[in-house]
This record gives C-alpha cells, structure tokens and sequence, in this order.
C-alpha cells in the first residue's frame, strides 16, 4: 500500500529507519506568516514541467519576497547544483542531486528552518508498505501521522 506521512517535525525524519527505494516524494514546508510559505520537494519519478518531467530537487513559494526565493534557489543550486528553471511560482533545479535518505531531509530540513528562521514542516510518502509496518513503526515513523492512499502501489 501506499502511504503519506504528514505534519512530521525534523527529528521525526532524523531518527527514521526506512528504506529509501520505497520514498516516492518528501516535502518541507516553510512557513513565513499566515499565508506566506515556502517548500523544497522530490519526486522519484521527476516533477511535471511542459509535458516532461524534470528530475531533481524543486522548490514552491507562496506570497513570499523575491529576496527570499532567490536566497533559496542559491542556497539549493549551491548545496545540491543543477540547472535553474521557473515556472510560476515554481523552481526546477534540473539534474540537481536527488536523495531519498531520512537523515539527509531531516538535516536540510534543519538547515533551512535555521537558515529562514521559520518553522518547517514534512511530509514524505512511501509505497510497498504493508499494514503491519505503519501499525508497529517497524520505520520509526509514528502510525498516528500515516495517511494510507486508495489505489494500487
């Protein structure tokens, strides 16, 4: 089955054992104010640009000013490369380092809270899991944030 885990904070991720081939996606969330945000996403099988998918880290923003999303396209394109696209209100950083990796999303998630000054929050989704690991916490992620998704895996 396949299941999304939300609302994580960093040390959820941090102290994570699971295994890597079965992330499909991972989000952080930055929240700026009320309404304003930001977050730095990975699809396993690339994010729709046109009608390709670009593989690689992306990032979104909401209502947040262009001093900050240029600060974040810098700071991402620094630490991971890539080339830069935008699309609205979106930023691609084509053929950038991809990882799947608890400890690694929890340790940029910690940096980009620490960098921003901003709370952040995660959400990663998993296929192939069965119903006996989400209930044990066989990945040390807690049962009670697992959101299962209808559908095959």
């Amino acid at each position: 089955m396949r299941v999304r885990y939300w609302r994580l904070g960093i040390t959820d991720l941090l102290d994570s054992s699971y295994p890597q081939e079965k992330a499909n996606h991972w989000d952080i969330k930055c929240m700026q104010g009320e309404y304003e945000h930001f977050g730095v996403f990975w699809y396993r099988f690339g994010t729709p640009f046109d009608k390709e998918p670009v593989h690689g880290i992306c990032f979104y923003y909401n209502d947040v000013p262009k001093k900050t999303v240029d600060d974040l396209a810098n700071f991402l394109q620094g630490k991971f490369g890539g080339q830069l696209l935008y699309r609205q209100s979106r930023g691609f950083l084509q053929g950038s380092k991809e990882f799947a990796d608890g400890k690694a999303v929890g340790v940029l998630a910690n940096e980009i809270s620490l960098k921003f000054n901003a709370p952040v929050e995660l959400t990663i989704e998993f296929e192939k899991m069965t119903k006996e690991e989400v209930d044990q916490e066989a990945w040390k992620l807690p049962a009670e944030k697992a959101l299962p998704i209808p559908g095959p895996d």
